[in-house]
């Protein structure tokens, strides 16, 4: 009896060693077994993201790169064209990883995991400078409706008075105003602007009681036309180079504003009253703007402010103050196995100092 019991526990001993030492070899092995690439989706940002040919450079590439030393993976990087290719690929799990950055905002967080932040920034607004120093720049300036209508207003007046002052004067005082239409008429417009313009015609004079109630209505009429001609002038001006100017997000009400297609600029923009105008990409935006075809570009400021520099179109411009500030980080499928690593790799970095360093090696130093 007992020696069958020994033989009984003998065997359970055995089997369970082999199966101990199977668990142990399948462990080995699949240890041994490279991990499959992480699939990361990557959209060019002017000064954040770009491509050297196949290659990734950038401050978001390198911070990275520092993550996946941390995290221990292989990554296949991804070409995406758009900020929505990249957001619609990630949610449906065609790539593992986004790298953007993208902002962080509840909507998105209701259908996307987004890690801990890595850049922080604000809007900036850019515009097209409307002011010029050509001599074709200030006659367009000058081409104004109201303008135009207060000038055609003086001109017709002025004729008028000429020909009424030419028909009462022509009989008793042809020495001044002769009796030909042509000379006399000429020479009657010649004293209307004379009397505006220096106050007087020392040559010409009027001697008929008609004639002098017609030339006293025409310099009291006259001065307050060219008066009023003078101060809808001065109004044009201003408003050309003051009022009608962007100068802050108070200003986006009503005006056409470009914005990178599915960026959250688009309700920054709305929440502003500004008419947002989509564009597949930042550079194209700007391109757009400089054109004419809109009033202004808003995006993300060191994104915008390089990508200005860089495209070298002296009449552009960024204006106004930091506004809408958003945190900026990396994008997952909802319910990642990448997410809590990724986010205590982005923790170390960041006390280590490294994100910091990386950040003002590529953009410089930033409030």
């Amino acid at each position: 009896m007992d020696r069958n019991r020994g033989s009984t526990v003998a065997r359970r001993a055995v089997i369970g060693a082999v199966a101990l030492f199977g668990a142990v070899w399948s462990a080995a092995l699949h240890a041994a077994e490279p991990a499959a690439p992480v699939t990361v989706g990557a959209v060019a940002i002017a000064s954040i993201v770009e491509w050297q040919g196949d290659k990734l450079v950038g401050p978001m590439p390198e911070i990275w790169e520092g993550l996946t030393r941390r995290l221990g993976v292989a990554t296949t990087v991804v070409r995406v064209p758009s900020i929505v290719a990249l957001l619609d690929d990630v949610r449906g799990g065609r790539l593992d990883v986004g790298l953007g950055p993208v902002a962080i905002t509840e909507e998105r967080e209701r259908t996307l995991d987004l890690t801990h932040p890595v850049f922080h920034s604000g809007m900036r607004i850019v515009i097209r400078d409307q002011r010029g120093t050509g001599l074709l720049d200030a006659a367009r300036a000058l081409v104004q409706w109201r303008l135009l209508a207060v000038l055609g207003t003086v001109a017709a007046l002025a004729l008028l008075s000429g020909h009424l002052l030419w028909w009462v004067e022509r009989g008793d005082n042809p020495d001044s105003f002769p009796r030909d239409y042509r000379r006399g008429v000429g020479e009657a417009l010649w004293w209307i602007v004379s009397t505006v313009v220096t106050g007087g015609c020392d040559d010409k004079h009027v001697d008929g009681v008609l004639g002098r109630a017609i030339a006293l209505a025409w310099m009291v009429g006259g001065i307050g036309l060219v008066a009023a001609f003078t101060s809808v002038l001065t109004a044009t001006m201003t408003a050309d180079q003051v009022a009608g100017m962007i100068h802050g997000p108070r200003d986006l009400a009503g005006r056409s504003v470009g914005v990178q297609e599915g960026a959250v600029t688009l309700g920054v923009v709305r929440q502003r009253g500004g008419l947002p105008r989509e564009y597949p990409t930042l550079r194209e935006a700007l391109v757009a703007l400089d054109a004419g075809e809109i009033e202004a570009v808003v995006s993300a400021n060191e994104v915008v402010s390089a990508l200005v520099a860089e495209l070298a179109l002296p009449r552009l411009r960024v204006v106004g103050p930091l506004f809408d500030v958003f945190d900026f980080g990396i994008v997952l499928p909802t319910g990642s196995p990448l997410r809590e690593p990724i986010n205590k790799a982005l923790l170390q970095m960041r006390e280590e100092g490294e994100i910091t360093r990386i950040q003002e090696r590529w953009l410089g130093k930033h409030d």
